[in-house]
């Protein structure tokens, strides 16, 4: 119970870390960067506003996106460098957000909370439960692996839940990328 309180401790660590290093990077880069965005915030609201916005082709693409992710994820975790790998992720996570919530603050002042809220919300509820399952079935693999450091047990025991978490994770990501392509850009253009 103390080592999963300590894991949780540090991916929180982790998160804050790469949170606050996603923060200093939009601020260091400044006007140019706040450019740039002003640029993507006008062509994503022309392009919802457009009769014709593909919506398809858009879930289609997340789909390929995220399950590619989720899928060199999954991989990954299966390995000794799982645990290294998805402490990436998570920062990673932690330094987009940083970034969004900065730029998006720095281009609507205070509605930019709004709308980082609006642009991740409503998939997080989803993806953040298939990324936890990624997390702990890394670090059980990374504990199982240090202590047996036999693949071919690894495989006949462990393979099938493996398989399991990632039909779970894949249903997890389905809802996600349905917010993502459908939810997000209804509330983007109420709001924006």
């Amino acid at each position: 119970m103390e080592k999963k309180i300590k894991l949780w401790q540090a991916g929180c660590v982790i998160f804050a870390l790469f949170l606050m290093a996603g923060t200093a990077a939009a601020i260091w880069t400044g006007k140019r960067s706040q450019e740039n965005w002003e640029l993507y915030f006008t062509q994503i609201g022309e392009a919802l506003n457009r009769e014709g916005f593909a919506r398809e082709s858009y879930f289609f693409y997340l789909l390929r996106l995220r399950l590619m992710e989720a899928g060199a994820l999954w991989i990954l975790s299966m390995t000794a460098f799982g645990a290294a790998g998805l402490w990436l992720s998570l920062g990673w996570l932690g330094f987009t957000c940083g970034v969004r919530i900065s730029l998006g603050t720095l281009v609507f002042g205070t509605r930019g909370i709004l709308y980082f809220l609006c642009s991740i919300l409503p998939q997080a509820v989803f993806y953040v439960p298939a990324l936890l399952l990624l997390y702990m079935r890394g670090f059980q693999i990374y504990s199982f692996m240090r202590k047996q450091r036999d693949w071919g047990q690894y495989r006949r025991i462990r393979m099938t839940k493996d398989i399991l978490i990632l039909l779970i994770m894949i249903f997890c990501l389905i809802p996600g990328i349905i917010c993502e392509c459908y939810i997000n850009p209804l509330l983007l253009k109420a709001y924006f």
